[in-house]
C-alpha cells in the first residue's frame, strides 16, 4: 500500500533553528512519524517553504520530537500559520514571526504554512 507522506518545517523554540518533521497521511489525518534538521537551502531546494496542509495533526507513539530540544508537541503560531516545537509552556513565542501569545489546545482543524525563513 502506497503512503501519502510530505514534511513541514518547524523551527526550535530553544535553538531558535529549522528542522523538517515528517508527516503521514492516515485515515483523514496527518500523523508526526520523524523529525529531523535542516538547512534553509535544502528546505528551499526540496520545496519544503512551499507546502500548505489542513487537517487534523497528531504525534505517532515512535516520533523523536524535536532534533535540538527534543519536545514532542508542536504550536502553530495564530499569526503567520508556521509551526513552532512546544515545551508545554502557557507562553508561546514564535521564532518565525516573532509573535507571542497564550496556548491552548486545539483539537479542530489546522492549517499549517510553509515559506519564509
Amino acid at each position: 500500500m502506497k503512503k501519502t507522506a510530505s514534511v513541514i518545517l518547524a523551527k526550535c523554540n530553544q535553538e531558535k533553528k529549522l528542522y523538517g518533521i515528517r508527516i503521514e497521511k492516515r485515515e483523514d489525518d496527518w500523523v508526526r512519524t520523524w523529525a529531523f534538521k535542516l538547512q534553509e537551502e535544502m528546505a528551499e531546494k526540496e520545496g519544503f517553504d512551499k507546502t500548505n496542509f489542513s487537517g487534523s495533526f497528531y504525534t505517532d507513539d515512535e516520533y523523536p520530537g524535536c532534533p535540538y530540544c527534543g519536545a514532542k508537541k508542536c504550536f502553530i503560531c495564530g499569526s503567520c500559520g508556521k509551526v513552532n516545537c512546544y515545551d508545554g509552556t502557557d507562553k508561546v513565542h514564535c521564532n518565525w514571526c516573532g509573535a507571542g501569545g497564550t496556548a491552548y489546545n486545539d483539537d479542530s482543524k489546522m492549517d499549517v504554512t510553509g515559506g519564509g525563513y
